[in-house]
C-alpha cells in the first residue's frame, strides 16, 4: 500500500490563500488611499489656481487703482485750469470794463441833464448832476438801469435851485434840479451776476481800484 504525504501541499495552499488575502488587503488599502488622496490633490490644484487668480486680480486692481488716481488728478487739473481761464477772462473783461461803463453812461444821459461829478470806489459809484426837471432824472435812471454795467441804481437826493447865469429865451432865470444817484458798478458786464467756476474774490482783488471822473 502506497502512502502520500499531503501536508506540504496543504501548507502551500494555505500560504497561497494568505498571500491572496494580503494582496486583497493591500489592494483595498491602496484603493482607499487613492480615494482619499486623489480628491485632496485635485482640491489642492484647484486651490492653487484660485490663489493664482486672486493674485492676478489683486495686481490688476492695483493697476486700475493707479489709473483711477491719475484720472482724478487729471480732473482736478482740468478744473483748476478752467478756473484760471475764467479768472483770465474776467480780468480781461474788467480791464475793458471802464470804457464800456463810460460808454453806457454817455448813452444813458439824456438832453437837459448834465453830470457834474462821477465818483467811483470799490465798485460803488456816486453820480452828481443837474437836470431841468424830475422827469429827465427819472428817464436817466431808467436808461442807466438798462445797462449791464450799472446795478441797483438809486436816487439819493434831489434839490431845486437856480442855475448860475442861465436864463430862458424869455429872460427868466432857469431853475434846475440837482440830484445825487448811487449805483453799483459791474465791470464784468454781467449785471451783478457772479461768474461760474472762478474765484470771484481773487478776480476782484486783482482788478480792484477806484476811478474818478468829473464832467462839467
Amino acid at each position: 500500500m502506497i502512502r502520500i504525504n499531503l501536508l506540504p501541499l496543504r501548507d502551500a495552499e494555505r500560504a497561497l490563500g494568505r498571500r491572496n488575502q494580503m494582496s486583497l488587503v493591500a489592494l483595498g488599502a491602496t484603493i482607499s488611499a487613492l480615494i482619499m488622496v486623489v480628491p485632496y490633490m485635485i482640491q489642492g490644484r484647484q486651490m492653487g489656481q484660485i490663489e493664482a487668480d486672486i493674485r492676478e486680480t489683486q495686481a490688476e486692481i492695483k493697476i486700475y487703482t493707479a489709473k483711477v488716481a491719475e484720472v482724478q488728478d487729471l480732473d482736478r487739473l482740468r478744473l483748476d485750469v478752467q478756473a484760471k481761464l475764467q479768472v483770465v477772462r474776467d480780468l480781461n473783461d474788467k480791464r475793458v470794463g471802464p470804457a464800456r461803463v463810460l460808454h453806457d453812461l454817455s448813452i444813458a444821459t439824456p438832453e437837459n441833464l448834465w453830470l457834474l461829478d462821477f465818483n467811483e470806489g470799490n465798485g460803488h459809484a456816486t453820480l452828481t448832476g443837474m437836470a431841468l426837471d424830475n422827469e429827465t432824472i427819472a428817464r436817466f435812471m431808467r436808461q442807466l438801469s438798462s445797462s449791464d454795467y450799472f446795478v441797483a441804481v438809486d436816487l439819493v437826493e434831489t434839490s431845486r435851485r437856480a442855475g448860475p447865469a442861465v436864463r430862458s429865451r424869455s429872460g427868466e432865470q432857469l431853475t434846475f434840479t440837482r440830484f445825487i444817484v448811487k449805483s453799483t458798478i459791474d465791470y464784468f458786464g454781467r449785471n451783478g451776476a457772479k461768474p461760474e467756476g472762478a474765484d470771484v474774490e481773487a478776480v476782484e482783488a486783482q482788478a480792484s481800484g477806484g476811478r474818478r471822473e468829473k464832467n462839467a
